[in-house]
């Protein structure tokens, strides 16, 4: 059973033009973009394109390809010191000489939630969240295995899961790690990957784990520029197991929760609970 995110992350959006279109003023959020990436492009696109239909004031600043760290970093304080801005995000990826670690984002902004100070969740571990919330599936007690451990992502996931009273195995992209606890457990109720490998998780996997619930996070391009999460096609063909679209999943949550994030460092998060409760 494919789960219907883009209806999830639609809900979402129609609750909170709403809140903006009742508040005396919209939030203003500013991307920052280095050089001219198309994967870049294609984020960037879609992320304005939310942004106009629920009324948050988007600016997109385009850098040079060869800026360096220090002068990026100049620029974002210096936006965020005189400018009326309510959120700040780089968009990744970023040029090799640039590394996303030494971006310094101030708190106040980071509805990115990349800093671990950050008063902000991220936005992809949250989307991941309000799915389940949406399908009506109860986390307490349930045995999660989480594949991948960035700090954007897994880490920050993991702690979610663990403070919904779930047991969770945090593993890395090994691909043998994963088999051992599908193969030799078999009690894992849910399945989330977000590793950036093609077919890392198949049909057999899910089955011998008994889950009934697959997350796919992961993103890739084969040599003919199609796009792959990390499972594989007989995935979505399992009619016991709800699991994330690879095109028009989990990334319209995070473009959501990006959204939402935004409004709350504006109103307040208060003001901004009934959209994810």
């Amino acid at each position: 059973m494919i789960i219907d995110c883009k209806s999830i992350a639609q809900d979402i959006k129609n609750k909170i033009k709403n809140i903006i279109a009742e508040a005396d003023y919209a939030p203003v959020l500013h991307i920052y973009q280095v050089g001219d990436n198309p994967a870049s492009n294609a984020y960037i696109r879609g992320k304005l394109r939310d942004c106009e239909e629920v009324g948050v004031e988007a600016n997109l600043i385009k850098l040079p390809e060869d800026i360096m760290e220090d002068e990026l970093n100049n620029k974002i304080l210096e936006d965020y010191n005189w400018g009326d801005v309510d959120g700040i995000i780089v968009q990744l990826p970023l040029p090799k000489h640039i590394n996303p670690k030494n971006i310094c984002i101030p708190d106040a902004v980071d509805v990115d939630g990349f800093n671990s100070t950050s008063p902000f969740q991220p936005c992809t571990p949250l989307g991941v969240m309000k799915i389940f919330d949406a399908i009506g599936y109860d986390l307490d007690g349930k045995n999660v295995l989480v594949c991948g451990q960035s700090d954007i992502v897994g880490r920050p996931l993991v702690d979610m899961l663990i403070k919904r009273h779930c047991n969770v195995i945090s593993v890395n992209s090994s691909g043998n790690t994963l088999r051992y606890y599908t193969l030799h457990d078999g009690l894992i109720d849910v399945i989330i990957s977000a590793v950036g490998k093609r077919d890392f998780i198949s049909s057999l996997d899910l089955f011998n784990a008994n889950a009934d619930v697959c997350i796919d996070i992961g993103i890739n391009y084969d040599e003919n520029g199609k796009q792959h999460g990390d499972c594989s096609d007989d995935v979505y063909e399992m009619e016991d197991v709800k699991v994330t679209p690879r095109i028009g999943g989990v990334g319209l949550m995070t473009r959501a929760m990006l959204l939402y994030n935004v409004c709350v460092a504006k109103y307040g998060e208060h003001k901004m609970e009934e959209v994810i409760g």
